[in-house]
């Protein structure tokens, strides 16, 4: 693969809601993208990564259900402190395989001492985060679309779903990711500039935004502003 190649597929990748439940995804091609998954960096090479894969139906529609019902705090909090609620919904129920994605906090012991105390969750988190996002790459580069479900780890679908999915302690859940066929594209949400993000020797204080560009920014392109008035069918990641 060129960085041509590369470029393409993460440009290619979508958060999706909206799956063709009909169109069935392979054992092959789920162990394809865990394989990916497992060479993801972490620190000390702890590894913390485990995978619950999920294709019972009744099992992915109770994990739905679960995550509407923490939606409701979620919209309530939201319509208290904004006015407004701009979030999406339960498009990945359909999805016809999801993914469980869980961390072993004990793997900290991997890192030394310093590291451990200082910034042991950081790195915890971060060794997630990397093996997430080769699911969904790997999953781009095999057609198939994803989305990331961050409100797994929220404390009530993470107490439910660990009860649901036997899963022990003190395992933690980071994401869910439902992964399956796209009922339809979904469009690419812009991103900022290259020459806006990028700094040479020390910082542009002309490319600083300040709070009201900030502002700006946030109701023009993200999920609380244009987005969530249009109503696209896509995770806030995009």
């Amino acid at each position: 693969m060129n960085v041509s190649d590369f470029r393409a597929l993460v440009e290619q990748r979508r958060s999706i809601r909206g799956y063709d439940e009909s169109h069935e995804v392979s054992d092959e091609a789920i162990r394809t993208i865990l394989d990916c998954a497992r060479w993801a960096p972490s620190g000390g090479n702890g590894q913390p990564w485990e995978f619950i894969v999920i294709r019972d139906k009744a099992t992915r529609h109770k994990i739905a259900d679960f995550y509407m019902k923490q939606l409701e705090q979620k919209r309530e909090m939201d319509l208290a402190v904004r006015g407004t609620a701009k979030m999406t919904g339960d498009g990945f129920r359909h999805a016809p395989v999801y993914v469980v994605i869980l961390g072993d906090p004990r793997v900290k012991e991997s890192y030394p001492i310093r590291t451990k105390l200082e910034k042991a969750e950081c790195h915890f988190i971060a060794d997630l985060a990397n093996t997430t996002l080769l699911v969904h790459l790997a999953a781009t580069s095999l057609g198939l679309a994803s989305q990331y479900v961050s409100d797994a780890n929220s404390p009530y679908m993470e107490t439910m779903l660990k009860v649901l999915l036997a899963i022990p302690e003190p395992l933690r859940i980071y994401h869910l990711v439902p992964i399956g066929y796209a009922k339809s594209q979904v469009a690419a949400p812009p991103r900022r500039e290259l020459e806006e993000i990028i700094h040479y020797e020390k910082y542009d204080m002309n490319k600083f935004r300040d709070d009201q560009g900030v502002s700006r920014f946030i109701m023009t392109r993200t999920l609380q502003g244009a987005y969530g008035r249009r109503g696209l069918d896509s995770d806030p990641k995009g």
